[in-house]
């Protein structure tokens, strides 16, 4: 390296809340890859041992909160689930798997083990937050037992699903077409500005958040779908952002000044 040449510094690993991009590093780590998709595979069933032994429930009773298990599987459900509780599950599942397949057949980056269990650590422990806020708002709400499983949950409960929906599409349209966009010979060295890139510089990072407010939101409560979405947000905004401007702009200089005066928001579209 020449004595003028400013070394590229590394981008902080994205722990709160979404996957890292470790930018620079050709993947070198199967461990860490293997450990990660495990680890995200492995919260669905840990989230449905919490509803149906009863793990949840003794955790809010112990800090003297209501909840109940026959609340937990009472209504129209799967394997020995209620309504809300089976749809959370489900959601659960689909996240663990939209990661899983993220870093084995989307990302190239370097995924070392200590990083990759900083991520499912996250992941898992919101997810238990939002498996406690279940349980409990099943006790707080006269949420119907009776009928089909449609019947049996409300509008928190579909408005969740669609978010979480769009979240999910969100985050692997942006990655995907990223990737498209590198394997390109004639983008060498450029930077993604097409599809989602052109509105906000990180539309997956916007995905995520979606879809983290979906699971939440069809918990029933509005307050933990405010905390955890505005917590959420600020991990981005001074955690993962920051890190990864920093790095892109010692990486591309002006291109990168160019990319932000086109595309002046890094997360929320005329907000951030």
């Amino acid at each position: 390296m020449a004595s003028n040449e400013k070394p590229i510094p590394e981008p902080r690993p994205e722990v709160s809340g979404h996957l890292s991009h470790l930018r620079g590093t050709p993947v070198a780590s199967i461990a860490g890859i293997a450990t990660f998709a495990l680890g995200r595979l492995s919260d669905a069933p840990l989230q449905y041992l919490m509803f149906t032994e009863g793990w949840a429930v003794k955790g809010l009773t112990a800090v003297g909160l209501r909840a109940s298990n026959l609340l937990v599987s009472a209504g129209p459900g799967i394997g020995d689930l209620g309504p809300i509780p089976s749809l959370l599950t489900g959601m659960y599942a689909v996240a663990g798997l939209r990661h899983a397949y993220w870093v084995l057949f989307t990302n190239d980056y370097n995924w070392p083990i200590t990083t990759a269990s900083q991520v499912i650590l996250y992941n898992s422990v919101v997810n238990t937050i939002n498996t406690f806020v279940a349980v409990n708002a099943l006790t707080s709400a006269p949420y119907p037992i009776l009928g089909s499983f449609t019947d049996c949950i409300g509008w928190k409960q579909y408005a969740g699903l669609g978010i979480f929906a769009i979240g999910i599409a969100m985050e692997t349209i942006a990655e995907e077409s990223r990737r498209q966009f590198k394997k390109n010979p004639k983008n060498k060295g450029k930077i993604d500005d097409t599809g989602l890139w052109s509105f906000v510089r990180h539309p997956n990072y916007l995905g995520y958040t979606l879809w983290r407010t979906g699971i939440t939101l069809a918990t029933g409560s509005l307050g933990a779908t405010a905390a955890l979405t505005a917590l959420q947000i600020l991990g981005f905004r001074n955690g993962g952002i920051p890190g990864i401007t920093n790095w892109m702009s010692a990486k591309y200089g002006k291109q990168w000044d160019d990319y932000t005066k086109r595309v002046p928001y890094a997360l929320i579209p005329g907000i951030l």
